[in-house]
This record gives C-alpha cells, sequence and structure tokens, in this order.
C-alpha cells in the first residue's frame, strides 16, 4: 500500500481512497464517542489523512505498523489537542466572564508577564524542543503521540530528545538560578 501511495498519481488516489473507507468509521466513532460532532470527526479524519500522506510522502512512516493504528494514533492525538484548545477557550471566556470586574489591568500585566518569561526561557532551548516538551508536559502528549506527529521517526528518539531538552533546561537553571524562580511563576 504504501508503494502504491509513493506511485502514479492514479496509484496513490486509490491507495488513499482504500485508506480512506476502511478508516473512516473507526475514527469517526473514536471521536463521537468522547464528546465530538460528526462535523469535528470528518475535520480530524481529513487532517490524519493528510498527515499521514506527509509522514509517507517524507519518509517518517515506512510500515512499521498498521496503517489502521498509526492512523488511529495520529486522530487520537488531533482529536485530545482539540479538546485541550476548546477547553482552554471555553476556560479562557469563563474567567474572562467571571474576571471581567475584579481583574485589574496590573494583574493581568503580570500575569502575561509571567507567561511570557517562561516561554523566553524554553526559547532558550530551541524551537524543537519547546515544542517537544510542551506537547509533552503541557498536553499531556504521550512519546508515541508525538512520534505520529511525524517529526520524528519512533517513540525511541523521543524519549531520547526529551531527555537531551530536559538535561538542557536543568544545565540552563543551574547557570542561572535566577529562572528558577521565573518557572516556578514568582518571577
Amino acid at each position: 500500500m504504501l508503494d502504491l501511495i509513493k506511485g502514479s498519481k492514479v496509484e496513490r488516489d486509490e491507495a488513499l481512497r482504500i485508506i480512506y473507507q476502511g478508516n473512516r468509521e473507526k475514527i469517526y466513532a473514536f471521536i463521537l464517542s468522547n464528546s465530538g460532532s460528526r462535523e469535528k470527526a470528518k475535520d480530524v479524519f481529513q487532517e490524519t489523512i493528510i498527515a499521514f500522506y506527509e509522514n509517507v510522502r517524507d519518509g517518517k512512516f515506512k510500515g512499521e505498523s498498521a496503517i489502521s493504528t498509526y492512523l488511529f494514533s495520529i486522530a487520537r492525538f488531533k482529536w485530545l489537542n482539540q479538546i485541550k484548545k476548546d477547553m482552554i477557550r471555553t476556560g479562557h471566556h469563563e474567567k474572562l466572564e467571571m474576571d471581567t470586574f475584579s481583574d485589574s489591568p496590573l494583574s493581568r500585566l503580570v500575569e502575561g508577564e509571567k507567561k511570557q518569561q517562561v516561554l523566553e526561557v524554553l526559547e532558550l532551548l530551541g524551537a524543537s524542543c519547546k515544542k517537544l516538551l510542551v506537547q509533552n508536559l503541557y498536553f499531556d502528549a504521550s512519546m508515541k503521540d508525538i512520534a505520529a506527529m511525524g517529526e520524528y521517526s519512533s517513540e525511541q528518539i523521543v524519549r531520547n530528545k526529551k531527555y537531551k531538552c530536559l538535561k538542557r533546561l536543568k544545565q540552563l537553571v543551574s547557570d542561572r538560578p535566577s529562572l528558577i524562580q521565573v518557572l516556578k511563576g514568582n518571577g
């Protein structure tokens, strides 16, 4: 099937049609059973097929697992991220409604500065470390989910990269003790 995807346009289209038809309902069922709508399921499935195709094309997926398993892990990761984004948006809107009068401009400025300082610390680690740590620690994505996103070819590579990123963060903090207060939110 992977050879067909890499083949001519006709072969690729046929392979993707078969993969699409063979996996659509399973992924839709997962999203629908996890508080999703048919429309959201359709969007996530489309994004999943695109990510899968790009990973095959770029050689990031070589068929180490079943295509259906790989697609499901991509879809699961995308759906969990969507839920988290929706929750953050909803929480943000609720917080805005509740805090409209009690939230002073000064407290918003201080909170924004704290978030900015944490992002600046993560920026010092580099874009790939920042992205990996945010996905793993903030969005609670597993190593398998991060590998399925296509930037890393295996879970072990993700684990190794996370280890190196955390090691670099510890070194950064030991070189600059003032960063401890920033990361604790007291900066």
